[in-house]
């Protein structure tokens, strides 16, 4: 049986006329599991955001800028309609549910809406509520167990140890920071469920998600200590040596809802709601008050977003070890061109060789992105082989997003040269100077104490607005150390409440995307650091740590300030400075000749 026709059967048995089915797992990670992929697994669709609702007879997808024309080719012919966010015309999901209502001529009152209650936070679940109303929204417990044949198991990564010298903080010292930003006097309950934050604060990792180095877990942070929840078996000895050593009591993942239940009556509970499912939240509620958590964007998560001393050591020695890689990428790429052997898959493949000879490097922090022409205007373009893959001739641009994890930080770079025996056209060259120019803005930016994400984005985004333009995904991202590559805080346009604080390391990404044509991004790394004090206030500026030259091919310096051309010069020098002692004779030629 398909495996829509087999979920529309299941709804039926028990009288959901819809079902809403996230992206989250139960932790609600950006990055799934396999075994939480059903949305992939019913739509085909396997970008990493997007909603799947299904009815009876209808089903529709939500997802977001980066993933339209990803979504569109691997949804077709699946009746599913793609549902594209932010785009004019674009229904909520609660007013197409009720649009599929409506035409049905069923009463409000007794079409039934269900989601499993383990995958939605309890934010998301009563923001659903109130928009559904009248319309009924129900909880059920994952039955895909019956419906997936062959469904992936959770699995059994080892949980490794990340060591103090390269997280700077030992786990006693994180608890004594979280108890002291909590503020709370006599018994409390922290309750966390968000796996990276668990990984930070008790200085370990794991790899039950691809790139992204955590393990299933919970735990409780109360006044007496510290509970891990995962599985137990999986923790290497020097991992278990070390949390027996900090205090940290260790139980069995499926223990955490006896623990739940345990919590004493008097303890002050508290959860960041947007990442507690309802279903466990009704367990730590027990009908009693919960207490919001007292920091804006999280206590567990502002603390682990900024990076101590030793953290941003560790992230220059990651930027300088990955520009090396992306030198000898880059110089492989141009040195090859001319040959018509160049393809996206086997260019993928050498970056891959590359990277395994640098010290240190465990893996990609995310799929590398190498997208040629037409293909990069989709902005999470990733090729699996090499039948599927753009053969890089005939000139154009090539576009690589690329990121590793190294035990003392994890990066994230994009790039995009233009290649080829033409000069790139007038709109070409525009295009791609006018998002250098709102890169180069933002990592110019100096900003007081206070200053929100948002009131930045501006900078990035302003010199394509000119044209007409824009890009619809986030400039920026907080960025984990040897942990996910997507973490809080971000620069977007929507509000956040977040104020950027020293020590956050963050991307700075603005891009083009022409539909059919090509795509452009250019993306560096910044530290936010100390600029002044005055009487006014204490002022940041951004430190960049990425070290990858800049394609000089495709600029159009008239459209360029004299200040932003000394930008690009001074950067592409101090990238050859940095890099020079560490490459061949032959390499740092070839640098010193792209630079020019």
């Amino acid at each position: 049986m398909e495996p829509m026709t087999s979920l529309r059967a299941w709804m039926a048995s028990r009288g959901f006329q819809v079902t809403i089915i996230p992206s989250n797992d139960c932790h609600f990670d950006e990055y799934v599991p396999a075994r939480f992929k059903v949305r992939e697994y019913l739509s085909g669709f396997d970008g990493s955001a997007g909603t799947l609702v299904v009815t009876l007879t209808e089903a529709a997808l939500w997802t977001d800028s980066r993933y339209f024309l990803q979504a569109e080719r691997q949804i077709k012919g699946r009746g599913i309609e793609l549902m594209k966010i932010k785009m004019p015309g674009t229904p909520s999901i609660p007013q197409w549910i009720e649009s599929c209502r409506k035409a049905s001529g069923i009463a409000p009152e007794q079409y039934k809406v269900g989601v499993d209650g383990d995958l939605f936070s309890y934010d998301d679940y009563f923001a659903f509520c109130k928009e559904l109303a009248p319309m009924p929204l129900e909880t059920f417990s994952d039955p895909f167990d019956s419906l997936w044949p062959g469904r992936p198991s959770l699995g059994d990564s080892p949980i490794l140890l990340h060591k103090e010298e390269y997280a700077g903080r030992s786990v006693s010292d994180k608890y004594r920071d979280v108890v002291s930003n909590l503020g709370i006097e006599g018994p409390f309950c922290l309750f966390l469920s968000a796996c990276d934050e668990i990984m930070w604060l008790l200085n370990i990792r794991g790899g039950d998600i691809e790139y992204n180095a955590v393990t299933l877990s919970y735990c409780l942070l109360d006044n007496k200590g510290i509970k891990l929840f995962c599985r137990k078996e999986c923790l290497t000895g020097e991992a278990s040596d070390y949390l027996a050593s900090q205090g940290v009591e260790v139980l069995s993942y499926g223990e955490i809802d006896a623990a739940l239940e345990a919590v004493p009556a008097e303890a002050v509970r508290i959860v960041s709601n947007n990442c507690c499912s309802i279903n466990k939240y009704k367990i730590f509620s027990r009908g009693k008050a919960v207490m919001p958590d007292p920091t804006v964007g999280g206590t567990v998560a502002m603390l682990r977003a900024c990076k101590n001393p030793v953290q941003a050591q560790g992230f220059r020695q990651a930027f300088l070890q990955d520009g090396v890689c992306w030198v000898r990428l880059l110089k492989y790429i141009y040195d090859n061109y001319g040959s018509g052997s160049l393809n996206e898959y086997n260019i993928t493949q050498k970056l891959l060789e590359i990277k395994s000879g640098s010290a240190h490097y465990l893996g990609e922090s995310f799929e590398p992105i190498v997208a040629w022409n037409a293909n990069a205007a989709s902005a999470h373009y990733s090729v699996t082989d090499e039948a599927s893959s753009a053969r890089v001739a005939g000139g154009g641009f090539l576009l690589m997003d690329l990121g590793s994890h190294y035990p003392y930080g994890t990066t994230d770079t994009t790039r995009t040269v233009f290649l080829g025996e033409k000069e790139p056209t007038a709109a070409q060259k525009e295009d791609f100077t006018l998002v250098l120019k709102g890169m180069i803005a933002l990592a110019e930016a100096i900003f007081p104490a206070g200053t929100r994400g948002c009131q930045l984005d501006i900078l990035a985004r302003g010199p394509m607005y000119r044209t007409g333009k824009m890009y619809f995904h986030g400039t920026s991202h907080g960025i984990g150390q040897w942990l996910c590559v997507h973490e809080s805080p971000q620069i977007r346009m929507e509000y956040s409440p977040i104020a950027l604080q020293e020590g956050m390391i963050m991307s700075d990404e603005p891009a083009v995307y022409v539909d059919g044509q090509y795509g452009i991004r250019t993306e560096n790394v910044v530290l936010v650091s100390p600029f002044a004090k005055s009487d006014y206030n204490t002022f940041y500026r951004f430190e960049t740590l990425t070290l990858v030259p800049i394609d000089r091919r495709a600029v159009d310096f008239s459209l360029l300030t004299d200040a932003e051309r000394a930008w690009l010069e001074a950067y592409n020098k101090r990238v050859y400075d940095a890099l020079q002692s560490h490459l061949t004779d032959a390499e740092r030629a070839w640098l010193a000749d792209y630079i020019k």
